[in-house]
């Protein structure tokens, strides 16, 4: 099988002298060949993906040789059209990333210009990259954003969400007022788009990790509206709470304590090499004498390299038991897991314990080994 091309080697010099074909619409003065000369001059080959498009940005000012706002101007200017789908700020290319750089690097210091520039950036790509330094410069800038949540565009939506996240990937931390940032999200918790959706639940997410209490308050009260949307976002933001077994997060779903009791846990085999696949299988019985809503979690307490345990949570299955002594009252579960070597976990062998977990609360665990390869 082929190697797939590397992120890095994207912006090819056919590529690049696109980008300048398009600058060049607008600029006349802007010499496409000697921008592309100058791009890959000066340790390309030695250059990330970021590193690359920075430098293209760089290339990009320079060669156009004018003061911020007519900069800005002929920028957008030259776009392409808007995209008609959610979800494809990625998918067209990455000829437009440099445009996000050029506009985060130089026209900071205008912040009409450059918001005006991010509006019609993610309408085609997207701005949350380049608006951050607007909004880490200017206090005002959180408040020009109050409008967009109202746009009929879904990328300008999902821009107030996802631009203003504090711990957006690939960005450096942004620290807003939450009550502000609070405010808008709020406006977005209705929205009919997912793609704006999860960008909301993703920011919610983000700032549960700095005050969790807070987060989950708010969330209790959005979810109590009983607004499907809203649900959908209270959820995905809570899905670390979730998986966590946070009590307090459980009750927002329904989830109470469990009176149940799971017998016959196996791992079968309970010895095998790694490469291999395991098979659980665990009964949940009833203790309770009406229906119970149940969210069953397992956790696998992987070996790592220095010998202590670390547990990874796999979401497993949700569902209504029956009632204490009816034909409902017991479920018996089954489960596959591939112990296979994973990019994101290394295997190791020795003893390695697996745990099943319902509304939050462990109730049964054994053990099973890897054996070297």
């Amino acid at each position: 099988m082929a190697e797939a091309p590397k992120l890095k080697d994207y912006f090819t010099p056919e590529v690049v002298a696109h980008i300048g074909d398009r600058i060049k619409t607008q600029v006349p003065t802007f010499e496409t060949a000697t921008f592309t000369t100058n791009v890959f001059n000066n340790g390309w080959g030695d250059l990330t993906f970021t590193e690359r498009s920075q430098r293209i940005a760089d290339e990009l000012w320079t060669g156009m040789s004018l003061p911020v706002r007519p900069a800005l101007e002929a920028l957008v200017a030259s776009l392409p059209d808007e995209l008609a789908e959610p979800d494809g700020v990625l998918n067209e290319g990455f000829d437009l990333w440099p445009y996000g750089d050029l506009i985060a690097s130089y026209a900071v210091s205008d912040l009409d210009a450059g918001l005006e520039a991010c509006y019609e950036l993610t309408k085609r790509f997207t701005a949350e990259f380049a608006i951050r330094p607007f909004l880490a410069a200017y206090p005002e800038a959180l408040d020009r954003l109050a409008p967009w949540v109202d746009d009929p565009n879904e990328h300008v939506r999902r821009l107030v969400s996802e631009g203003t996240r504090p711990r957006l990937p690939w960005a450096s931390r942004l620290d807003l007022p939450t009550d502000q940032v609070l405010d808008l999200l709020a406006k977005l918790r209705r929205d009919q788009s997912l793609y704006v959706r999860r960008s909301v639940a993703n920011h919610l997410n983000d700032l549960a990790k700095a005050d969790s209490e807070r987060i989950v308050s708010v969330l209790e009260q959005w979810h109590a509206e009983g607004v499907a949307e809203t649900a959908w976002i209270v959820r995905h933001a809570m899905r670390n709470h979730l998986k966590n077994g946070d009590p307090r997060v459980l009750a927002i779903f329904g989830y109470a304590q469990p009176k149940v009791t799971v017998t016959e846990l196996n791992v079968i085999p309970a010895q095998l090499p790694i490469g291999d696949d395991i098979t659980l299988t665990f009964d949940v019985a009833s203790q309770h004498t009406s229906p119970q809503q149940l969210m069953i979690d397992i956790v696998v307490g992987y070996r790592k390299a220095n010998g202590t345990i670390s547990p990874k949570v796999f979401k497993y299955r949700e569902l209504e038991l029956g009632a204490k002594d009816t034909p409902a009252a017991i479920e018996s579960c089954t489960k596959k897991l591939a112990m296979v070597q994973r990019s994101t976990r290394k295997l190791y062998a020795g003893d390695h314990s697996v745990t099943i977990r319902v509304n939050g609360q462990d109730l049964a665990s054994t053990n099973f080994s890897l054996l070297g390869v």
